[in-house]
């Protein structure tokens, strides 16, 4: 069972990730992320080749993860890498952080083909939260 999903969102799509810890919940919706930018995601089934480190911090988790999906947004254009896995750790302090490496493979259009444009990460039904025994992070994107 797939622990990602995007859905219809008016002009803009929505992704969601979900999973049994707050980490591989950020890493699920890197996946719904990925299969926006791109037409097949074959690179799923492979282990990731690149590592970026990243580090996020805010005073609510809403806020965490989305400036979490623009900073990945904006790595993988500057660096020309599909990112769908995190690896790291989510710690509250003072504020919320998040730190660790963001993995993935170069983005190869021939290979993996355009998807759609996305813009960056919205408050639009932004959400990151526990719900009996999952963690999910949802938000909007403007494609």
């Amino acid at each position: 069972m797939s622990k990602f999903e995007t859905f219809e969102h008016k002009a803009d799509v929505g992704i969601r990730g979900w999973g049994e810890s707050p980490e591989e919940a950020l890493s699920n919706i890197l996946k719904a992320l990925a299969s926006l930018l791109v037409e097949t995601t074959s690179f799923f089934e492979e282990s990731p080749k690149v590592a970026i480190s990243i580090e996020v911090s805010s005073e609510f988790l809403d806020e965490l993860l989305v400036k979490f999906i623009n900073r990945v947004l904006s790595l993988t254009y500057l660096e020309r890498v599909i990112f769908y896995e995190f690896r790291g750790r989510l710690e509250k302090e003072e504020e919320y952080l998040l730190k660790g490496e963001l993995w993935g493979v170069a983005f190869e259009p021939d290979r993996y083909g355009y998807g759609v444009e996305v813009k960056g990460a919205t408050f639009t039904m932004a959400e990151f939260q526990q719900r009996d025994s999952l963690f999910i992070a949802q938000c909007v994107v403007d494609v």
